[in-house]
């Protein structure tokens, strides 16, 4: 993908090629280590950051770095969409609580926000370079720069021993589908839709971690969890915004009818 597409690269400036080193091996690489090492650590606090923190870090970057417009209804269904990610993510235990009961460490809470900064730049810095790069272009370009830096990681630690046969196609399967094709479809959506609002859309992810464990691993749903899901997805659906293509700056976008 990324010789056919060997044109598209002529456009691209120092600064581009910048951003897409921080994507691929800030919020590819290092993000994806950080995330991992906290499960070894035992750590629950990979998802409350990464869900309560990424967004706003994303916001932040995006208002900065872009300027984006956001519709008129953003700054107040946002902390709705928040308030429902926070009732999928502690059911009704408060994060005192949470950390007590699932004994949360702070080193692993370090490297889980270390993790929620990388992707949060990673959303920023890909809708930048959609304004020069189709949404395959960007997402090969990703996964190219991003090999040679997990080889790196896994030469240091060893590599991490052999596969056994049965691991392999759950391996390839999230490579293929959560990773190539989650992509794909993540950078289509990205291309039309502000980055602020694009971090929030992110926040399914624990709807759909709710609902896989309910029925593959017969964990609970909690009526909170429920409600934190219909707060969640209502406050997106009531995020209407008008599409604004990937590099055009406009002065205001009202929301869509």
């Amino acid at each position: 993908m990324v010789w056919i597409a060997r044109d598209e690269l002529r456009s691209l400036n120092l600064g581009d090629w910048a951003a897409l080193i921080v994507i691929a091996v800030g919020a590819s690489t290092l993000a994806t280590v950080l995330f991992t090492q906290t499960f070894s650590m035992g750590s629950p606090t990979t998802v409350l950051l990464l869900q309560k923190t990424q967004p706003l870090i994303a916001i932040g970057l995006a208002a900065l770095m872009l300027r984006e417009p956001l519709p008129g209804r953003f700054w107040l269904t946002a902390p709705v969409a928040l308030a429902g990610a926070f009732f999928i993510m502690f059911g009704d235990a408060g994060p005192l609580e949470f950390f007590g009961a699932t004994g949360g460490s702070p080193a692993g809470a370090a490297l889980a926000l270390g993790a929620a900064i990388l992707w949060g730049a990673g959303t920023v810095l890909g809708r930048t370079l959609l304004g020069k790069l189709s949404f395959p272009t960007l997402t090969s370009l990703r996964f190219t720069l991003a090999l040679p830096a997990l080889a790196v990681v896994a030469f240091a630690n060893g590599w991490g021993g052999v596969l056994a046969a049965e691991q392999w196609p759950n391996l390839l399967a999230t490579a293929l589908l959560s990773g190539l094709a989650g992509l794909l479809i993540y950078y289509r959506g990205l291309r039309e839709t502000p980055a602020a609002i694009a971090t929030l859309c992110e926040l399914c992810f624990p709807i759909s971690a709710v609902i896989l464990n309910y029925f593959l691993l017969g964990a609970a749903l909690t009526a909170y969890q429920a409600i934190g899901i219909v707060l969640l997805w209502g406050a997106l659906a009531a995020m209407q915004h008008r599409s604004v293509p990937a590099g055009r700056r406009v002065a205001q976008v009202e929301p869509a009818t």
